[in-house]
């Protein structure tokens, strides 16, 4: 085959293993390229002390590659034959291939595309949606016996009566669903716990009812369903969606434990689309997350939405630091205009928890032994706040107008962020040395 960046980009399974490629070449990842003419080979070093040995025949019928890519040839043997084409002076001619080449050309891998792939993953999901709707039908048992015996009747329940539910929603691949129902007990520790724990109960019901329907519902809205229930798309699907284009300002930053498993919610807002994007992360144990966030903070690039009916969550795909000042970005004025914006999107979506929102022109008072915030038109908005944090935002927001980020949750304001004319402020996590230290500046 003779080689062009065209055969190339023809002999790549998509675009984004492609883009891996450039990017594994560019970062000088390549050790001992050696060739006989026929057969290229070398060791490409990954992140961490992983390395791949990595083959393929100059007529690309064989190819070999150590990693579990499941688009095949994958990125590492596509960067290795971009090193033929830009880097030829550079690789060692051999007259004898090693042990693992010949193994390798004997027992070649096959190409393995993304049509074929999608259609594997389709097969998976068929039959996984078969078992999610018998244990939906578990479920809706289960939620008619405890609304007929009434909520009283709960508090004396054991752990046992939750996790015998959440672990039979957990063979049925409803994976989030059990995670809910496990976080229960914990709901029933607050006050006014009855209505709050109805309000729950009354949300999985409507996942019941809705996934019954799952077939005939628009695409957006079976997403939404699957993700409900805890089918979650690789990020390798999503990045193949429309990308967003924008500068993002970090505007809010959470992190939490739920069952061992640590996140973190980055919230983002973009300047000219104005919109909100949330980029979260996982890690086990004592595992660090994936980059390093800096509240106040700005970036330039593109980001891509996971797909839903309110698309709010969303993966970064090409960005830089952005080091200006931003020009302006989208404040919401009033706390009714809060509320509309809300009831729309719950339209949409009525799954949505941690809608997040930018009120500007608000005060912080000190009301009844606890902190309330008024907005320009005197309209209380309950918040929450950790107590070091209550005392910050009253500090700052008590004797002038200023801006708060933060998620609603259709009953008070998780504050997450305090802006005022050049600073954000964190409400989240160990509260800061001086209430008026800032990240970094707008």
């Amino acid at each position: 085959m003779s080689w062009t960046y065209a055969t190339l980009q023809a002999y790549a399974p998509n675009t984004l293993v492609l883009n891996r490629a450039r990017a594994l070449f560019y970062g000088r990842k390549w050790e001992n390229v050696a060739s006989d003419g026929d057969a290229l080979w070398g060791i490409c070093k990954s992140t961490g002390e992983l390395t791949y040995p990595v083959m393929v025949t100059l007529d690309g019928k064989a190819f070999h590659c150590t990693c579990k890519n499941r688009y095949r040839p994958c990125q590492h043997v596509l960067s290795l034959l971009l090193f033929f084409l830009r880097k030829n002076d550079q690789i060692t001619p051999a007259d004898e291939r090693p042990g693992w080449v010949r193994d390798a050309i004997r027992q070649p891998e096959a190409r393995k595309s993304a049509v074929a792939d999608t259609s594997e993953r389709e097969a998976r999901l068929h039959k996984r949606i078969v078992e999610m709707k018998s244990g939906v039908e578990e479920l809706d048992q289960w939620l008619r016996d405890v609304i007929r015996q009434g909520l009283s009747s709960l508090e004396g329940a054991g752990p046992d009566f939750w996790e015998r539910i959440a672990a039979r929603m957990v063979d049925a691949k409803l994976g989030s669903v059990a995670r809910r129902i496990r976080s229960f007990p914990k709901l029933m520790e607050e006050e006014q716990w009855h209505g709050k724990l109805l309000g729950a109960l009354s949300e999985l019901y409507l996942f019941v009812q809705s996934f019954r329907q799952l077939e005939g519902l628009p695409q957006a809205m079976q997403v939404e369903l699957l993700s409900y229930g805890g089918v979650n798309l690789k990020k390798e699907e999503v990045l193949e969606g429309p990308a967003v284009s924008d500068r993002w300002l970090v505007i809010g930053l959470v992190e939490g434990e739920e069952e061992k498993l640590r996140y973190r919610r980055t919230w983002l807002v973009g300047e000219q689309t104005g919109r909100f994007a949330l980029i979260l992360d996982f890690a086990w144990g004592n595992e660090r997350f994936e980059g390093h966030w800096v509240l106040g903070s700005a970036l330039q690039g593109e980001l891509v939405y996971y797909p839903g009916t309110y698309p709010l969550r969303a993966l970064l795909k090409r960005v830089q630091p952005y080091r200006q000042p931003m020009d302006a970005i989208p404040i919401t004025e009033h706390g009714q205009e809060m509320l509309e914006a809300y009831a729309q999107a719950l339209s949409k979506n009525p799954w949505l928890s941690g809608f997040p929102v930018l009120l500007g022109q608000i005060r912080a008072v000190w009301q009844s032994g606890k902190v309330v915030l008024l907005d320009a038109r005197g309209m209380e908005i309950p918040v929450q706040a950790e107590d070091a944090h209550e005392w910050v935002l009253l500090a700052v927001g008590g004797h002038q107008e200023v801006t708060v980020f933060g998620e609603w949750t259709g009953e008070s304001l998780r504050a997450l962020s305090v802006l005022d004319s050049s600073r954000i402020i964190q409400l989240q996590g160990p509260p800061p040395s001086a209430f008026g230290e800032a990240e970094e500046m707008l």
